[in-house]
């Protein structure tokens, strides 16, 4: 017996189409997405790979242990798919859990129905969802469908099944230094959590520093205590706003006190002195 379709990821994003506009706005018809998008149960009869899928292993990838899982827990995230002629679907992301369904012999998958015929946006589509794409190229893929197709983060969050703030955190990671960006599918041990802390400590310095010990087993905890130590080191450096704030408000009172011709004592004017000595020494740092 096919499972009840959790639909929460399908209220997110009529909602995510929903708040950008009067009845979707300009995300409406959304890199050719309208208000048809919606999420089914369709029977596996009815869905087909598509021949074009560039994954050439897609139904071999460890397909067994994806069953086995879904079996356990449920389908976590539905399959995408368009509709290409009556009832009849083709897949535009999630290959291997309608072969994983298939191997478990239901009836039915549940599916995020994209009225589309953007090629590049399927692609794009297809290619966030892979389980083998790297958290960098995934960023990338993901500020495309932002930049180029006019998502919001809300919306590619629901496509690759995710929050909005992971999302927000993962674009992140493409504003971390271009040689820890080039360098990182490289080292396996690197994991996503890791890259987005690094982007989160926002000092380059820092950032290429640790990036050294990437190969020698940085954690994130390490990371996270040099983001803490950063934030510390800011709060105990003294602004100078407030100061100058100060200042500021006194400097019409000298001038008036000056004005007045009013004699000042000399421990007043040793006090003086010593005002303009420290703000000379400020001046020469």
């Amino acid at each position: 017996m096919a499972r009840k379709l959790d639909t929460s990821n399908a209220g997110l994003f009529r909602r995510a189409i929903s708040r950008t506009g009067s009845g979707g706005g300009s995300n409406a018809a959304l890199f050719g997405l309208s208000g048809k998008m919606r999420h089914r149960e369709i029977p596996l009869d009815q869905v087909e790979p598509n021949p074009d899928q560039p994954r050439r292993n897609a139904r071999g990838a460890d397909i067994a242990a994806l069953a086995a899982s879904i079996g356990e827990r449920g389908l976590l995230q539905p399959i995408n798919v368009r509709e290409v002629a009556p009832d009849r679907f083709q897949i535009v992301a999630g290959e291997r859990r309608y072969w994983a369904f298939r191997q478990l012999e239901r009836e039915t998958i549940p599916a995020l129905v994209i009225d589309t015929d953007d090629v590049q946006a399927l692609a794009l589509i297809e290619n966030a969802q892979r389980v083998d794409l790297h958290p960098i190229d995934l960023a990338t893929t993901l500020a495309r469908l932002i930049g180029d197709k006019g998502l919001t983060q809300d919306q590619t969050a629901v496509l690759i099944g995710k929050s909005q703030e992971y999302v927000a955190r993962l674009l992140g990671i493409l504003r971390l230094p271009a040689r820890i960006l080039e360098e990182a599918p490289d080292q396996p041990a690197v994991t996503v959590s890791l890259l987005m802390e690094l982007a989160e400590l926002g000092d380059e310095a820092a950032q290429l520093t640790l990036w050294k010990r990437a190969g020698d087993g940085l954690t994130v905890k390490e990371v996270r205590n040099a983001k803490q130590e950063r934030k510390e080191s800011r709060a105990a450096t003294p602004s100078v706003t407030p100061v100058l704030r100060a200042l500021r408000s006194n400097v019409g009172k000298i001038h008036s006190l000056r004005a007045s011709g009013h004699p000042l004592a000399e421990d007043q004017r040793q006090e003086l002195r010593d005002l303009r000595d420290a703000i000379d020494a400020l001046l020469q740092n």
